[in-house]
C-alpha cells in the first residue's frame, strides 16, 4: 500500500492532535558538503507543543487520544530524573487538560542530592507538575529488578489513592512505551518518506537513537507496509542483547502488534529481525553519562549547521551515524536521514550529564 492508504488506517484510532505535524524535513548542506554523504534531519525535536519537544509527543497524541475515550482524568509515568519522555507526556497532558504525574530516580552516586532544577526537571517545575523522586543505584534504574519494583510499587500505590477518590488513571511506561502509542511513528516514516520524495530525494538509510524501544517498530511496520527499500540503522543507548531490559525480540513483537491493529499482514519473524541493525557501540561508560563521541558530535553538528543534539540520547546516535560514515558502512553519496528526537533540554543539565560540550 501507499504511505496515504497507511495514514487512512492510522486515522481511525484515536488521537489527541497536540503536536504540529508533519514536522520539518531537511538537509544539512555544510556537513554534507564535508563528508561526501547528503545528510537530512528528520526533526521531531519541532513537534510541540513547546520550543522543547520529541519524539515522545506522537506516542502521547494516540495515548492521550484512547485515555480520553477512557474518562481518564490522571496519567501517571516515570523515568529518570532527567527524562525527556517525562517532561513530553506532561506538556502533552497539559494540552490535552489531564492531570501529569511523574515518578523520577536519580543515581545520587553519580549526580548528587537534587539541589537545584535544571533541563528537563526544571521545565517539569515550570508545568507544575506532581513529582515523586526515588534515588537509585546506577544511572538506569529498569535494568535492576528490584529498582524496577520499587518505582512500579509506588505508581501503583498513588494510582490507587486517586482512584479511591473517584478518578480514572492511566500509567505509562518509561519512554512512553505503551501498546496504544506504537503506531505514532509509523506517521512519522510515511511523513519523512514524503518529504524526502518531494524534495527529489530517495533515502538509502534512516538512522535513529535506540533506547525504549518506541521508534522503531512504527517505522519498521511503515516500511514493510509500503515495501519501502530504506535501511535501518539503531544506535543504541542501552543493551539490546537477549534477555535485556530492552531486546531485539521485544521489538519485532511490537512491529507485529501494529500490524495486527492496522490489520494488515503479519510476516514471519525473521523477515521483521531482518530489517532490525543495532550498534551498541556508542552506549558508553553508562546510561545518562556523556561520551566523548557523543560531546564531539554535539559540537560538530552545531559548528557546521547550527543544530543542537542532546548529551543523553542524540548525540550518542549521531555519534554512530558519524562513526558509519567515516569507516564506510554509510557509502559515499549515500542519502541518509537522522531521526532527531529531542533531548536539547538536557543540554542544561549539570556537567556530569552534559560533558565538556563548551570545549
Amino acid at each position: 500500500m501507499d504511505g496515504a492508504e497507511l495514514d487512512r488506517l492510522v486515522a481511525k484510532l484515536p488521537r489527541k492532535r497536540i503536536g504540529f505535524y508533519p514536522t520539518p524535513f531537511h538537509r544539512l548542506d555544510n556537513l554534507s558538503a564535508t563528508y561526501g554523504v547528503d545528510f537530512f534531519l528528520k526533526r521531531e525535536d519541532m513537534a510541540g507543543p513547546g520550543t522543547l519537544s520529541g519524539s515522545k509527543t506522537r506516542l502521547a497524541e494516540f495515548i492521550l487520544g484512547q485515555a480520553l475515550a477512557d474518562g481518564v482524568t490522571h496519567v501517571i509515568s516515570q523515568g529518570v530524573y532527567l527524562t525527556n519522555s517525562g517532561m513530553q507526556f506532561a506538556a502533552a497532558c497539559r494540552a490535552a487538560g489531564l492531570t501529569p504525574i511523574l515518578y523520577l530516580t536519580r543515581d545520587e552516586a553519580r549526580h548528587g542530592e537534587l539541589t537545584e532544577y535544571r533541563g528537563n526537571l526544571l521545565l517539569n517545575k515550570i508545568m507544575d507538575v506532581e513529582v515523586h523522586y526515588l534515588p537509585t543505584r546506577g544511572g538506569a534504574y529498569w535494568d535492576v529488578a528490584e529498582e524496577q519494583q520499587r518505582v512500579a510499587d509506588a505508581m501503583s500505590a498513588r494510582k490507587a489513592e486517586l482512584e479511591a477518590r473517584g478518578h480514572t488513571v492511566l500509567v505509562v511506561p518509561t519512554g512512553g512505551a505503551h501498546p496504544y502509542g506504537f503506531v505514532g511513528h509509523a506517521l512519522t516514516f510515511t511523513e519523512m518518506i514524503e518529504q524526502a520524495e518531494a524534495s527529489g530525494v530517495r533515502l538509502d538509510y534512516v538512522y535513529h537513537t535506540a533506547g525504549t524501544g518506541t521508534a522503531l517498530p512504527g517505522l519498521i511496520a511503515a516500511k514493510l507496509m509500503t515495501g519501502s527499500s530504506v535501511r535501518f540503522r539503531s544506535i543504541a543507548i542501552c543493551g539490546y542483547q537477549p534477555g535485556d531490559w530492552m531486546n531485539v525480540d521485544l521489538i519485532v513483537d511490537r512491529v507485529k502488534d501494529i500490524l495486527t491493529l492496522l490489520g494488515a499482514e503479519v510476516p514471519a519473524d525473521d523477515a521483521i529481525r531482518a530489517e532490525i541493525d543495532v550498534d551498541e557501540r556508542f552506549i558508553g561508560e553508562d546510561y545518562a553519562v556523556p561520551s566523548p563521541e557523543g560531546v564531539a558530535a554535539i559540537r560538530e553538528l552545531a559548528v557546521s549547521d547550527g543544530v543542537f543534539l542532546g548529551p543523553v540520547y542524540t548525540a550518542k546516535g549521531f555519534a554512530g551515524l558519524l562513526d558509519h560514515v567515516r569507516t564506510g558502512r554509510v557509502e559515499q553519496a549515500s542519502k541518509v536521514a537522522f531521526l532527531h528526537t529531542g533531548d536539547t533540554g538536557n543540554l542544561f543539565e549539570i556537567p556530569q550529564v552534559v560533558g565538556d560540550v563548551a570545549g
